[in-house]
């Protein structure tokens, strides 16, 4: 026999944030808003269960507000029916209003990015800071003005919007306030009639391979771990007991089935990515006006890659090559691309490379040539004639949506890739009966990659790539690759990590 166990508060404080009680460190709270440098505005929204393509966003009539609909469908046939989430966020302030945003759907949250522009030129542009999930209560009630007790801000934060408010700790679980239809609370539990126990928990952020289920003298526990993305103040850890069995005993997880949803590929150019900038390029205009530019060409050594400036001085076109390094190895790999202006006005004056763990970074600078013309930046231009795709900034955003895809969808391939494998992945099944793994993880130096075998025999690899250069951040990398026998010694498997590639060599058992 199994039971549910109910919410009981930790401590006397209560639990460590009420809007979650497997919540155990990271910011509180349903939502998250944050003012960047630019003034543009980073909304997190957690809504549990829903899947990319079930979330739709607008833009008020009065451009004050975004309307959020999203929709978490029943996955199992024991859940106790859909969930259906509806809120608005906006401006409080009557100086501005929502010129653009985007939006990303990941892992059970979503994340905005608002811009806003001053419609009232006799008033100076203020810090338009936004309402919650109460967003029109916030319009009839301002928030006082520290500064002017006998006045109120409208550019202030809402109530309960910051991560580390006192009050979303306490001994009273809240329930989620956008939710419309469906259950309202970050836990579920059905007896079924078999004698066994169905548990719903909602731990958003968390992709499905950071999900752990564990089973301690009788008590099952789930722990999960969300990274932090995009402008997240920083990641959340979950860990809690969720049932108890009728007997004290350990017995292995496998026995328990655990069905993690989440939105697939964190990465669509890499299955093994879990965190940091995706997509295979990423272009970033800088302060000065010069273009970094960052090609992920895995295995190519810095003394492989070749650089050049076309005749024209508009484009800069790149090659690499990565040898067979290994027998198994299907074959080389070359790597080519050019990038380069889209203005008539400039021409690029100066190409710095850095190229390191199987990443080639780029800054070009320009000059103006046609005074007459107003200078633009640095950004796609026109094919070029080469062999190598060209590239341009289209897409080119490391956390645009379109970089997420579900699992069933087949692997993006690299576009920079002119011969050999196209994938991050390859596995051989050798001669004597063992195995061969490439694994791509671009950004990782030799001494960040570990390989792991657990007690069940699963093969994980992890690698983390530090930021260099002007990259928007690191990166990291974590996947199951293969299955050995329970208890496998993990010294059997020989590792080769070179630029940004690891290969493992499992011998036979």
């Amino acid at each position: 026999m199994v039971n549910p166990l109910y919410a009981v508060p930790p401590s006397r404080e209560g639990f460590y944030a009420i809007n979650n009680q497997f919540l155990v460190n990271g910011p509180k709270g349903f939502t998250e808003f944050k003012m960047l440098e630019n003034e543009d505005m980073f909304v997190r929204m957690d809504l549990p269960g829903v899947p990319i393509d079930a979330v739709e966003v607008s833009l008020c009539e009065s451009n004050k507000g975004v309307l959020i609909l999203a929709e978490a469908p029943k996955e199992h046939k024991h859940d106790s029916s859909h969930r259906k989430y509806v809120t608005i966020t906006g401006l409080v302030c009557k100086c501005c209003e929502i010129s653009g945003f985007t939006s990303h759907m990941c892992d059970g949250v979503l994340r905005l990015l608002l811009c806003k522009k001053n419609v009232t030129p006799q008033h100076a542009s203020s810090l338009a800071f936004l309402a919650g999930p109460g967003y029109p209560q916030d319009l009839r009630s301002p928030v006082p003005n520290p500064k002017s007790p006998n006045s109120t801000n409208p550019h202030k934060f809402p109530h309960g919007t910051d991560p580390n408010d006192p009050a979303l700790t306490g001994r009273i679980l809240e329930p989620h306030p956008c939710v419309l239809q469906g259950s309202m609370m970050a836990y579920e539990s059905k007896q079924l009639q078999n004698g066994s126990l169905y548990v719903r928990v909602d731990l958003p952020g968390v992709p499905k391979d950071r999900f752990t289920v564990s089973v301690t003298n009788g008590r099952v526990k789930v722990t999960g771990q969300a990274p932090a993305v995009s402008h997240d103040s920083g990641g959340r850890f979950y860990s809690g007991d969720v049932a108890m069995l009728s007997t004290p005993i350990d017995i292995p997880s496998r026995r328990i089935k655990t069905i993690a949803k989440n939105d697939g590929f964190y990465a669509a150019n890499n299955p093994y990515q879990v965190n940091g900038p995706k997509g295979f390029t990423e272009f970033r205009l800088m302060k000065n006006d010069d273009l970094f530019v960052r090609l992920d060409f895995p295995g190519v050594a810095e003394e492989s890659v070749t650089i050049g400036l076309e005749p024209s001085k508009k484009a800069v076109y790149v090659f690499g090559v990565a040898p067979k390094e290994l027998r198994f190895d299907y074959s080389h790999r070359k790597y080519g691309a050019v990038t380069g202006l889209v203005c008539d006005c400039c021409e690029i004056s100066n190409i710095q490379c850095f190229v390191g763990d199987g990443v080639v970074r780029l800054i070009l600078s320009k000059k103006k040539i046609h005074l007459h013309v107003p200078s633009s930046s640095l950004s796609e231009g026109a094919t070029m004639p080469t062999d190598a795709p060209f590239l341009g900034r289209v897409d080119t955003d490391p956390l645009h949506p379109a970089f997420t895809r579900p699992a069933t969808v087949r692997q993006r391939q690299n576009p920079l890739l002119l011969e050999g494998p196209k994938t991050a992945y390859q596995s051989k099944k050798l001669r004597n009966g063992g195995l061969f793994l490439r694994i791509d993880m671009p950004g990782v130096p030799v001494d960040n990659f570990t390989v792991v075998v657990d007690g069940d025999g699963v093969v994980t690899v992890v690698g983390r790539a530090p930021p260099a250069v002007y990259d928007s951040s690191g990166r990291e990398y974590r996947g199951k690759v293969a299955v050995v026998p329970p208890n496998y010694d993990d010294r059997r498997i020989k590792v080769i990590a070179t630029h940004g590639v690891i290969r493992l060599t499992i011998p036979p058992f």
